[in-house]
Order: structure tokens, then sequence, then C-alpha cells
């Protein structure tokens, strides 16, 4: 990063606890660790025995932090990290229904939120809707014929699985060398269950509000609706964004709140995408605060939610 990391950092996504780790090392006086997935605290104790109370985790979601009382009472918020998707923890984990790899039951919730789990998507969803989450949080141009297919299949008997569904949606998907079939309307899925898009733009217009004026907000996405959102979002509060793109609020050139580091986002080097697969679809966006003050432009970004109906 161009800026030296100093101060109290939050760390959005506490995972197994790299990003802290990494920001301790170079230099952080206090990391504030989130994470809503309660069984990634097994991995504090490690840096709590190197670094103390350096270092304060929190089981919530990233776009619940204006609830957390230290994180916005803090005047020395100097960056926050948001590390975005699923983890390779939930998905080595066929308990937790992330995987179309090994069967498990149809879950997806990264965290211990009240539903909907993915088997009340799947089961109790309409056609209509199925197919609207699949096509616009998937991207999947075969929507419509998943959603058919599954409402046929759950009319025989209730999908309970994911390699249940996983082969469902293989019949009717032609194969891909890079991917399986199953990818995009799992990923449809998870975002739904998880509410992963709506929470992604909450947390950006909180961080904007709170990290300190030369502060930075790192962001690192897996697919191509995250990244657009938080392209978008950077472009807004530097000043530059366009109320042509319908994921986009309306708005008009001001001084900016935010400018990026990198022109382009940084993307996995060969070597690290031999070690961990899951990064060659990573992009990381990082943009500076220049502003002693948010944005007035924004009082809210939201990606537009599909209504599930149950």
């Amino acid at each position: 990063m161009a800026t030296p990391i100093t101060g109290c950092w939050v760390d959005g996504t506490f995972g197994a606890g790299g990003y802290s780790k990494a920001l301790l090392q170079s230099g952080a006086c206090k990391v504030l660790a989130i994470d809503k997935d309660p069984t990634t605290k097994v991995f504090l104790k490690g840096i709590q025995n190197v670094y103390g109370d350096m270092i304060k985790y929190y089981n919530q979601s990233f776009a619940d932090m204006e609830k957390n009382e230290e994180i916005a009472s803090r005047d020395d918020i100097y960056g926050i990290v948001l590390d975005l998707g699923v983890s390779s923890m939930h998905l080595d984990n066929p308990l937790r229904g992330f995987s179309f790899k090994e069967s498990g039951p149809l879950d997806m919730r990264m965290g211990n939120q009240p539903g909907p789990t993915a088997s009340e998507i799947i089961n109790l969803c309409s056609e209509a809707t199925l197919a609207d989450l699949i096509f616009f949080y998937g991207q999947e141009r075969k929507a419509r014929k998943i959603a058919n297919r599954i409402v046929r299949e759950r009319k025989k008997r209730k999908i309970n699985t994911t390699l249940e569904l996983a082969e469902i949606i293989r019949a009717l998907v032609p194969k891909n060398f890079k991917k399986d079939p199953a990818t995009k309307t799992f990923q449809a899925i998870r975002i739904a269950v998880n509410n992963e898009l709506k929470d992604l733009c909450k947390a950006l217009v909180f961080a904007e509000k709170k990290v300190k004026k030369g502060g930075i907000i790192a962001v690192v996405t897996f697919h191509s609706l995250e990244d657009r959102i938080v392209k978008d979002f950077g472009k807004i509060m530097s000043g530059k964004g366009s109320p042509t793109n319908r994921y986009s609020p309306a708005t008009s050139r001001v001084n900016p709140s935010l400018i990026p580091i990198n022109k382009k986002p940084v993307i996995a080097a060969v070597d690290e995408i031999e070690k961990n697969k899951r990064s060659r679809s990573a992009k990381l966006r990082v943009y500076k605060k220049v502003s002693d003050s948010p944005s007035g432009v924004l009082a809210k970004i939201e990606f537009p939610e599909v209504e599930l109906g149950i």
C-alpha cells in the first residue's frame, strides 16, 4: 500500500486471521477483527499469544460495523479491509452446504443468522423468483431452465443435499473445463442466503464515513457483481460516477472523498495462483480517504434485491 500502516484498523472478514496478523506485523497498533462466522474465533488465540490486547474480536457482520460501539466511537480508524466471498473453511466443510463437490445439507449460511437457508430457497421460492435470483446473482444464462427443472424435481421429492442440486444443474449446463456447471447457481443461492451484496453496500458507505483522512479502504472481490459495486462506489466517491449504470445511484461531479491508489485492480501473480487456486479470480481495489468529512453525494448505495417471497 502507498500509505504506511499505523493506528487502528478494522479487519471486516477475520477468517483464519491472515489479514489481522499481517496488519499487526506491518505496524497497526490495534486491529478490531470482525467475522459473522463464530467458528473463526478459534484462530484468535494464536494471534493474541503474540500481540495480546492489540487485537479484539467481534462475532458480527461487517454490515453492522456502525452498531459496534468501539468502532463507531473511535476517531483513529486508519483503514478498513474486506476480503469478500466464501472462504476455504466454508468450502472445505461439506456440512456447511457450500460445496458442490461433496454431499452436504443445503445450508450456505456464513454465520449463525436465522434463515432462509439454501434449502428453503430451493424448495419454497417460486419458479419465477428462482429464475431471477439465478440470473441476477449468478449471471447464469440458463437460469429459467434451471429454475424450471428445480421446481419439477422438488415436486417429486424435496431437494435435500448439495449434490442433488448440483446434479440437476449439471444436466442442463454444458461442462466447462475451468468451472463446474453448478458454480454460478451455487453463487446465486449463497448471495441470497447471506445478503452479500446489500451487506457490501452498507459496509462501503460506513467505511467512507469512518476512515480518517489519509486512511485506506481495501476490498478484495471474487466475482464481477462484487467488483462492480466496489468499482462504481469508488467512482462516485472520487467524483467520477456515472448515472448510466443501473446498479449505481445518480450522482454528479463533486470534490472527491476517496481516490483510487491503483488505476486498475491488483490481481494475483502466477506463483500465488499456484499456491492458492481461489486467488485466480481475486481483485483488490484500494482507495485513500482525501477529505476530512464524508461525502454528501450518497445517503446510500444499494444493489437491487430479488424478493424471495418466503
